[in-house]
């Protein structure tokens, strides 16, 4: 047999020479495009910025309807004014209106505070309906016993009260009279209808007439101050003009 015949044999590659052939094939084989080369895996930092929380916006609140009402409320009432942190949590129109209600109810609050004075015979209508009128009747001569001190002149007075309201009124004040710069003394005098402000029940659309005397100084100077109850604004009646307000 030829020595040519016999197919030819190739040994096992092993070891050491297997794994440098088997680089040596990847490296030909992604030379050619056949094999991709594997990317090495990265793990992408985290992003400072996207680790930071954003703050969260003021969101102001509150209309300008809002703030002249609360402010007129505070204004008219107490007189006391909301806190800084509030205000400083409300819309710029809300400020700004709400100093605008609280200057008009202080306003109108310290207006209705101040007692209104005017001429004897002049009629005081309050908001809720109630009206008085206090006419100066002139001299009278207190009786043998009445309870009043030692003046000179002694005027007597008529008081109307007219109950315009919703509601049932009765009197629960009093009145002063000064003459001359010397305070009057109320005449007691039973014999002749002097006995002071009536406490009965006026209801709804009905009046009630009472009269009442002083001991005076001076007849031509001449203030009373007429307190009908704690709801109504004292009234002062005079002889001096320059004080009238109405």
């Amino acid at each position: 047999m030829s020595p040519y015949s016999q197919p030819l044999s190739v040994p096992p590659l092993r070891g050491a020479r297997a794994i440098a052939v088997a680089f040596s094939l990847t490296g030909s084989l992604t030379a050619c495009g056949l094999a991709a080369p594997v990317a090495p895996e990265v793990t992408p930092a985290a992003s400072s910025a996207a680790s930071e929380t954003p703050a969260a916006e003021t969101t102001l609140i509150g209309t300008y309807q809002e703030g002249y009402d609360l402010g007129y409320e505070h204004g008219s009432t107490t007189g006391a004014r909301a806190g800084t942190d509030f205000l400083a949590a409300r819309t710029e129109q809300f400020n700004d209106d709400y100093e605008a209600g609280y200057s008009t109810g202080k306003d109108e609050a310290e207006a209705a505070n101040k007692n209104p004075v005017t001429s004897f015979d002049t009629p005081m209508e309050w908001e809720d309906g109630l009206t008085l009128t206090v006419t100066n009747d002139g001299y009278f001569t207190p009786s043998e016993w009445a309870a009043v001190g030692e003046f000179s002149t002694y005027l007597s007075f008529t008081f109307t009260v007219t109950n315009g309201t919703a509601t049932t009124w009765s009197s629960s004040g009093y009145t002063q009279v000064t003459s001359g710069g010397v305070a009057g003394d109320e005449v007691f005098d039973s014999d002749q209808g002097y006995g002071g402000a009536p406490t009965a029940p006026v209801l709804p659309g009905q009046s009630i007439t009472w009269k009442q005397g002083f001991g005076v100084t001076d007849p031509a100077d001449l203030t009373m101050n007429v307190s009908l109850d704690w709801d109504h604004v004292d009234v002062v009646y005079t002889t001096v003009e320059d004080a009238w307000t109405f």
